[in-house]
């Protein structure tokens, strides 16, 4: 308690608590509109087109066979915005049986997506806009927790300072439409740093409620939040011994508060999975041995112990997992700066960081930190680990990932990064302040107006986004690729260009193109695109008045020569337009 008083006396001026209501107010209101908009304007995220149908059939069957390699809870909070609806759902695909196998890579999901769609296409639009509506909860619980969190530590004005560089970030503001476990990560790691918290002050009932229910949210969010159940276990044994030696709690006391915090969160992870559980059989025994990289006597021992173990878990979360580590381990075809790598870079990553982030929020994130240390070396405000570790921890983790497809894996860590900036510019205006009350409005006014003069210029492209360190938008495509250059959500805005310009017809390949039919504009492949170098097809002519390629074909990655090839002619033109900083149009050449 000491050092948290230490932390919220730095910051003397405050604000009354209408003030402060009415400003959180305000910014959330205008965060929620933002997303709407975008929610009209954009369309769906390449995943929002599994994700949403596997919601859906989750919901109709309690079966959660399709897109395992991510956990439920976003799925079932988009399919609940398909609900009424009533859709149509192809359960005769081939695509459905061949998902009942776990730990199947592909597991059936492109079948079932185009089956869904074609079943409902009169309803596209409606399933869009449905689908993703329901998920906009948890940027703004992001937002209201940042807020909560920020003020226990610091005071009010450093809150609100947090939540205004979050919601003005293009990465949160972007990724807030899109059904995927990123936003949802970052809320739940920042929900478990408040219950550990408040677990480590109060270890009772309550306390290990707050940590289990925390724990149990991660594990249903994102794979990659298995993580916290060994955090967890550390930070309960390390509880349980003080409080011991301090005589502090009984044993019975200590034991049962230990009990609720891992029953509450196995609790919550079986009943995402609807309560379907399975014991660890000798398959699910054997890949779990091969994440702690275990083999000879030690793995079989293993092997054994987990058969025998009574704990009965989903057997899809178990597969899961299991195609997370592999992802994780074995990496995918990664662009960085102009090279292309099967097994990415450690410091991905971070360059990521550097290059998809405002410079505001960038600077404020450093500035942040540095500060954070500061205070924890040098003022012994030890509270602000709680802000420093789980941020450094979590980017340190994505650090050994070889799976370096988007910045929007390290969103987990960005509401940290605002906290500690909030505390690093609230500590600067407060210095301000102190000399004049003019220098301290001028020293707010450096610091975060530039944060919604971006965020205003940026709309809507925020996914698409890139710092000036990177060249801006037009040049970005040369650093990164994936999801971090072109998502799929351009293909709406690309329909209504053409339709602009008077045409329903257009040759290209881009991210999303197969949903160009939905919007009334028929995609032609490129002649030869799909064919043998030797084939006829290769030298027709292109038909079509525009050409349309995405950012990340443009950067000819994971192409074949004749692909590469093809693109070459258009990478030296200067295209028409670049629709959404995503999709660069071209004028047929006569």
């Amino acid at each position: 308690m000491v050092s948290q008083t230490c932390a919220r006396r730095r910051f003397e001026h405050r604000v009354s608590r209408s003030v402060e209501a009415a400003l959180l107010t305000a910014m959330l209101l205008a965060f929620f509109v933002v997303s709407l908009v975008l929610l009209s304007r954009k369309g769906l995220f390449i995943d929002d087109s599994m994700h949403m149908p596997a919601g859906y059939s989750y919901l109709l069957t309690h079966d959660y066979r399709l897109n395992q390699e991510h956990p439920p809870l976003i799925k079932l909070l988009s399919g609940l915005g398909l609900w009424e609806l009533h859709l149509y759902f192809p359960f005769e695909s081939p695509g459905w049986q061949q998902a009942a196998t776990p730990g199947d890579p592909e597991d059936g999901m492109v079948r079932i997506e185009e089956a869904f769609f074609e079943s409902n296409a009169k309803q596209f639009e409606r399933i869009a806009f449905y689908g993703r509506l329901p998920v906009l909860v948890i940027p703004l619980l992001l937002l209201l927790a940042a807020w909560w969190f920020t003020r226990q530590l610091f005071g009010p004005v450093p809150a609100l300072i947090s939540v205004f560089l979050l919601a003005m970030e293009p990465n949160i503001a972007g990724n807030a439409i899109v059904v995927q476990n990123d936003v949802a990560a970052a809320l739940a790691l920042l929900l478990f740093v408040i219950a550990v918290k408040k677990f480590v002050t109060d270890a009772r009932v309550i306390g290990a409620l707050a940590l289990g229910g925390a724990l149990g949210l991660g594990l249903v969010t994102k794979y990659s939040l298995v993580v916290l159940v060994p955090v967890s276990c550390v930070i309960v044994i390390a509880c349980v011994m003080w409080r011991l030696i301090r005589k502090r709690s009984s044993v019975g006391a200590v034991v049962l508060s230990s009990f609720v915090v891992f029953v509450t969160a196995y609790l919550i992870l079986i009943a995402c999975y609807a309560f379907h559980i399975d014991r660890i059989d000798a398959n699910e025994s054997s890949e779990i041995a091969n994440w702690f990289y275990l083999s000879g006597q030690t793995a079989e021992a293993f092997k054994r112990l987990l058969i025998w173990l009574p704990p009965l878990l989903p057997r899809y979360f178990v597969s899961g997992i299991d195609m997370v580590v592999q992802d994780s381990r074995d990496g995918r075809p990664a662009f960085l700066l102009g090279q292309i790598s099967d097994t990415g870079w450690w410091y991905y990553f971070p360059v990521a960081f550097a290059l998809k982030t405002t410079i505001p929020f960038l600077l404020a994130s450093i500035g942040g930190f540095v500060w954070a240390v500061y205070q924890v070396l040098r003022c012994k405000c030890y509270a602000i680990l709680y802000v420093v570790m789980p941020g450094v921890f979590y980017l340190a983790l994505t650090m050994t990932s070889h799976l370096n497809i988007g910045v929007r894996h390290l969103l987990p860590m960005f509401p940290f990064a605002a906290i500690a900036g909030a505390g690093f510019v609230s500590a600067v205006i407060e210095c301000g302040l102190k000399r004049s009350r003019g220098l301290g409005v001028a020293v707010a006014a450096v610091a975060l107006v530039p944060c919604l003069v971006i965020a205003v210029s940026a709309f809507p492209n925020y996914l698409t986004y890139f710092s000036p360190l990177a060249g801006g938008a037009a040049r970005g495509w040369q650093m990164l690729s994936d999801s971090n250059v072109e998502t799929g959500q351009e293909v709406k805005p690309l329909a209504r260009y053409l339709k602009d310009h008077g045409e329903n017809r257009v040759t290209g390949i881009m991210v999303g193109g197969e949903f160009l039919k939905f919007y009334g504009i028929q995609a032609d492949d490129f002649p030869g695109w799909y064919d043998d170098e030797d084939s006829e097809d290769a030298a027709e002519p292109i038909k079509t008045e525009y050409i349309a390629i995405g950012a990340w074909y443009l950067a000819e990655i994971d192409l074949s020569d004749k692909q590469k090839e093809i693109i070459d002619r258009y990478r030296q033109q200067k295209p028409e337009m670049m629709v959404g900083d995503s999709i660069f149009v071209f004028r047929r050449q006569h």
